[in-house]
């Protein structure tokens, strides 16, 4: 089902408020900014609801061309959104009986690749929610998957299929999805990766994974081969705890969401950190298990807060 929407729908008096900064506004004229408030949160939206523009659980974000951006939630809806947060276009997935997706990516061409987890399956959108075809299958053999958590979509044209449930590996496509390798079925720094929930690609290629069950971030070569490693499970500086995704930032450096330490943590490609952002909680500048962050071309980092329903816009 596809919906069209020129504006949000009608909030009831029983579901959380959208939230704004008072004093926050976007200025006219060619390169303005808007002002951060306190901990840098410029803007925060969302409803708990089934409604256009409300959250239900929200799981993975993936931006698109001017900073319109798609979330996917635990109700088997794809929302797409402008940078300002106003809801645009939304839909169903076609089956979620079975389970919800948990992760998708845009195409540099438009369409919305959405790994369909619990069909085990590809859906492939057009930007509005047309749906045009289906890849994969229940399986363990090359092109098949089981519980795929994320595709990404290399320069080249070739995709990137990650899955757990058994599997636990990464699946490199041509662009018309051959199968051209499998990547992460041996241990590497001692340990297999365990639910691989989010991959990234940087500017050379280099597959980056969210190796979410051993609280680590691994980074292969296009080809497959191990380069490095680092993490380990704690809430301090360096450690994680189930870091649910993973963005190359422009400036080369990675954005881990925690879902476990309710925070957003900033890694150089060494693996020293950088930064922290977050504490756990429900106001603003808080966090209650994040499943996704992103960043905008506008400098903003657009965060999925996942149990508190809303997404947070934050200049850290």
């Amino acid at each position: 089902m596809l919906i069209q929407a020129v504006q949000f729908p009608r909030v009831s008096s029983q579901k959380l408020l959208v939230v704004w900064l008072v004093g926050v506004a976007l200025l006219s004229g060619a390169g303005c900014r808007r002002e951060a408030g306190p901990n840098g949160v410029v803007q925060a939206f969302g409803t708990t609801g089934l409604g256009w523009g409300d959250f239900s659980y929200p799981r993975a974000i993936s931006m698109a061309a001017g900073d319109k951006f798609y979330v996917v939630d635990k109700s088997a809806r794809i929302q797409r959104f402008d940078q300002d947060g106003k809801f645009e276009v939304g839909w169903w997935m076609p089956d979620y009986k079975s389970g919800k997706p948990v992760g998708l990516t845009v195409h540099p061409d438009g369409r919305v690749l959405v790994a369909d987890t619990h069909y085990h399956r590809i859906s492939i959108f057009t930007a509005d929610g047309q749906l045009l075809e289906t890849r994969g299958g229940e399986g363990d053999q090359p092109g098949q998957f089981r519980l795929p958590t994320d595709v990404e979509v290399a320069a080249d044209g070739t995709i990137f299929v990650s899955e757990y449930g058994g599997n636990d590996r990464i699946t490199h496509f041509t662009a018309d999805w051959q199968v051209i390798s499998t990547i992460g079925e041996v241990p590497v720094a001692g340990m297999r990766i365990n639910r691989p929930n989010k991959i990234d690609l940087d500017a050379e290629g280099n597959i980056w994974v969210a190796d979410s069950c051993n609280h680590r971030i691994v980074c292969f070569a296009p080809d497959g081969t191990f380069l490095t490693s680092f993490g380990e499970l704690g809430d301090g500086a360096g450690q994680l705890r189930f870091p649910y995704d993973l963005h190359v930032c422009r400036d080369g450096t990675l954005l881990v969401a925690e879902y476990g330490n309710h925070r957003l943590q900033w890694f150089n490609r060494e693996g020293k950190s950088l930064r922290t952002w977050g504490t756990p909680g429900r106001e603003l500048g808080q966090l209650y298990s994040p499943w996704g962050a992103a960043e905008g071309a506008n400098g903003l980092v657009y965060i999925v807060d996942s149990l508190n329903n809303r997404l947070q816009m934050v200049r850290p």
